[in-house]
């Protein structure tokens, strides 16, 4: 009993080794990949930087600044909706506040450029709240509240300018009806007055055809030869 004992204390020593080596190997790993990311990000090459990033999740899947800096990628890259699935990662995961709340600030900014201005100011004030001090994301808040009410403006003057075409089109077209209308009646009473002169040259043709046949019904006299 004393040798199984023996053994598997040494079993467990010799696993839980190899398990601090593997950590310590993944570790590696994932130091160099975002080292490399981040010299790449440095250099603008922000697709080599992607790969890198990706790299250190492949060793570290739990690593939140891996994805924090994979999501800047993707955003520099012009890619907003992966890079807020990243931030949306690391605002779920990361228990830093001052971390947690730069993820809530790059996803209100995602928001902010997209002109969704109710989503940006939500991310911003809950930002805010874990980072009270963070002076950009409190200039972002106010720029965005402003570039919302100017938004609401600008919406409401093209309701009413939409309203307006719509009566001028209402008014044009009743316009173009009576006109229309007016038109037709016109045309009506030509073609009355037409028909009537038709009508009249008619009865006025038919009475002389009938004063023709009247005559050419009367007998004709036979006159008498005068040889004398």
């Amino acid at each position: 009993m004393t040798s199984l004992s023996s053994f598997s204390r040494r079993l467990t020593l010799l696993l839980s080794c190899c398990l601090v080596s593997l950590t310590l190997c993944a570790q590696s790993a994932e130091y160099r990949a975002m080292h490399q990311g981040n010299r790449a990000f440095l250099a603008k090459d922000y697709a080599r930087a992607e790969q890198c990033y990706r790299a250190a999740l492949k060793a570290n899947p739990s690593s939140v600044r891996a994805h924090f800096n994979l999501g800047d990628a993707f955003l520099a890259q012009n890619n907003a909706k992966s890079a807020m699935q990243e931030y949306a990662q690391v605002a779920e995961r990361e228990t830093n506040k001052t971390v947690k709340a730069m993820a809530l600030h790059n996803i209100g900014y995602i928001h902010h450029t997209q002109k969704q201005y109710d989503q940006a100011i939500d991310y911003y004030k809950r930002a805010l709240r874990l980072n009270p001090h963070d002076a950009d994301t409190r200039y972002n808040l106010a720029l965005c509240q402003k570039m919302q009410r100017q938004q609401n403006k600008d919406n409401q003057q093209n309701q009413q300018k939409q309203q307006n075409q719509q009566q001028n089109q209402q008014q044009n077209k009743s316009q173009d009806q009576q006109q229309n209308q007016q038109k037709q009646q016109q045309q009506s009473r030509m073609s009355d007055d037409n028909a009537q002169q038709l009508l009249n040259l008619s009865r006025q043709a038919e009475r002389q055809t009938q004063e023709k046949v009247k005559r050419a019904a009367r007998p004709r006299p036979r006159q008498l030869e005068k040889n004398w």
